[in-house]
Formats: structure tokens, sequence, C-alpha cells
């Protein structure tokens, strides 16, 4: 958590620059390191495999450039993996190179796959000073570091940018991010001048863990002040993720309560939620929880304002969708004409060559 800490809180790098000349790529990545690929790159290893869906934006085939990545995405999100298999039987042959943090990732093993290409994230370039990235420098092996997590409004849109230009789709990564543009400054617009900011708590992989862990100052609170609501963990945590107490919850009584889950909730119980959930599983999670934990006194839960939102919207420019449904639960009246199955349809449709095939948001009733 404090080497995170330290990475959400390096400084911001300078706008992106991507030159190509014919097949040869040059290109300046999220934290200013110059990159150089005399083609774009079809040997990829991931230090997080949780980031395909991402390259399923701008990939007809994302899979197919895969030759090593990190076991993140097969042990952290069974139903999304088993969805990745049925698209590409052979997945469990591609050679794992740790579990994601950046202390499991083998170094040698990455050498040994003679990838063209490594990407990297804040989270795994190697800590502020970027030691795994000088090693591959070092190897001369090319990597370029892209987040989705750590600032996901501020660098989602410039990482894509990167992300396209390494993999040979510039075209496709701009397409995408003239429409993330035009759904988020249509939320803007919409929100502009919204009062009262409604007071939020945000659940954090709730049930998951005791009453209550909440998101900061980080990832989930520029969503919260996107959609027109005020965070109320701000009043209390000063990083980006941290523990509130459940007399601190009871005496805010905030307007909107959203918890977030994923495909760990029934068994551990949280809330059900993403890849091939249902509905009635999201829905049901989440009255557990409610219950288990001591919320339903909250006046958000008695007035109709709690919800389920998928907590995987905080590692994905998808994040959009998180916005819109953020939104429509605070600002119903300012959001109408936004349908929420049909925004996910035309990601679908437009978009993604892997499909977001689930529940992503819920309401308790």
């Amino acid at each position: 958590m404090l080497n995170r800490r330290a990475l959400l809180l390096a400084p911001l790098a300078a706008p992106t620059v991507v030159h190509a000349q014919g097949a040869a790529v040059t290109v300046t990545d999220l934290v200013g390191r110059v990159v150089r690929l005399p083609r774009p790159a079809r040997r990829i290893v991931l230090t997080q495999g949780r980031i395909i869906p991402v390259v399923a934006l701008i990939h007809p085939d994302p899979l197919s450039l895969v030759v090593g990545w990190s076991s993140d995405l097969r042990q952290a999100n069974a139903p999304e993996y088993a969805q990745l298999r049925a698209l590409k039987p052979t997945i469990d042959q591609i050679p794992v190179i740790g579990r994601g943090p950046v202390d499991t990732i083998s170094f040698e093993n990455i050498l040994a796959l003679q990838p063209d290409l490594v990407l990297l994230s804040r989270f795994t370039m190697g800590g502020p000073d970027g030691g795994l990235a000088r090693r591959l420098d070092a190897a001369g092996i090319p990597c370029a570091v892209i987040d989705f997590f750590a600032d996901p409004l501020g660098e989602s849109e410039r990482s894509l940018a990167v992300l396209g230009a390494l993999i040979g789709r510039e075209e496709q990564a701009a397409a995408f991010n003239a429409y993330y543009r035009a759904r988020m400054d249509d939320v803007a617009t919409r929100m502009r001048g919204v009062e009262p900011k409604r007071p939020v708590l945000m659940h954090a992989h709730a049930g998951g863990t005791a009453c209550c862990f909440s998101a900061g100052t980080g990832i989930f609170n520029g969503m919260i002040t996107a959609a027109g609501g005020r965070n109320i963990a701000t009043d209390i945590l000063t990083g980006p993720m941290g523990q509130l107490s459940l007399e601190f919850i009871l005496a805010a009584d905030p307007y909107a309560y959203v918890a977030t889950g994923g495909p760990f909730g029934g068994a551990r119980g949280g809330v059900t939620m993403g890849t091939g959930a249902t509905v009635q599983d999201a829905r049901e999670s989440l009255a557990r929880v409610v219950e288990s934990q001591g919320l339903s006194g909250l006046s958000a839960v008695r007035d109709g304002h709690a919800h389920g939102l998928w907590h995987g919207f905080n590692d994905t420019p998808a994040h959009y969708l998180a916005i819109e449904a953020l939104a429509r639960w605070l600002h119903p009246e300012r959001m109408r004409g936004i349908d929420a199955e049909a925004s996910l349809a035309e990601l679908n449709a437009r978009f993604l060559s892997i499909k977001m095939q689930g529940t992503y948001w819920v309401d308790l009733r």
C-alpha cells in the first residue's frame, strides 16, 4: 500500500507525444519515457493481465498479442478468465511471469519470452524509481508505462493513445477516445452548476471486510465528483483508500449508498457483480451486505438510494459507464435520455472485441 500510494502521488508526465515514421513507432509514455519500436508490437508481455479488456477496446484479437502475463486476472476474476478461455482454449498455455505486484514478477521469465514490448503500469514499473523499467531498458527490451487505475479520469485517454500507437491501432484508439470524451463532456454539461453535491458513501469491496472500506482521495472519488456527488470518505481519509467506522457512516447518513462488488461476491459475503452475474444475484447479495453490516438504517436504504456497482470500473476507460450510473442515481432529472443498457450495448457493438456480458450496476430496489 505504501508503494502504491507513492506511485499515486507521483507527478504526472508531460502530454503524450506519438510519432509514426513508416512502420517505426516513437512514443512518449505516461511517465515521460521515450519508447521506440521498429514496428508495431506483436509479442507483448503484460505485467497486469487485467489490462486485456482495455486492449479489447481497440484490437479485434487482443489475446493473439500476448506471449506472457501476470496471473492476477486468472486468480482474481474466474468468470472473466473463463470467458477468455472460451475465446482462446489455449489460454492456459500462456506463460505466467508473476502475480501482478512488482515484487512477484520474474525478470528472468520476461527475458526468456523475448517480447518486443512489455506493458507496465505505475504499480508494476518498479516503484517510484522505475526499477523494473530500468532493468528492461538495460536488457534492450522495450517497455512502456500506461495506467488506467491511479488517475483514471486524468490518464486514461493518454494511456490508450500510447497503447494504440505501440500496437498499430492509433485510429481505433483515437476513435474510442473521441467517443469517451463526448460521453464525459455530456455528463459534465448536465452536471454544470448542480446543487447540492449530494453526499455519497462508496463502500469498496462491500461485505468482503468489516464495515466499511471506502475510496478516499483517489480512483472512485473523481467519478463521484464528476457525477455531481460528494464523497463523504474524504472528510476522514487522506489516502486513496481506507477504513470508515460504522458510527461515522450512520452519523453522516449520506444521500446515496453505493457498494462495489465483483466475482468474489457470494463466496466471501460480498456483492456479486461483473461478467456472468445476473441482476438477481447482484440485488440479493447487495441486500445481504446491507443487512449484515448494519447499514439498513441509512436514509439511502429507506429512500431507495442504495445501489451496487462493478468494482472493475476502477481500471478501464469504460469507467464513463460508472459515472453515468452514479449521475443517474444522484441527479436523475439531469440524466433524462441516458439509458444504461443502451450505453453498454453501444460500447459492445462499436468497440469491444471481448464483450461486457453481465451485471455492472444494480438498484437495491
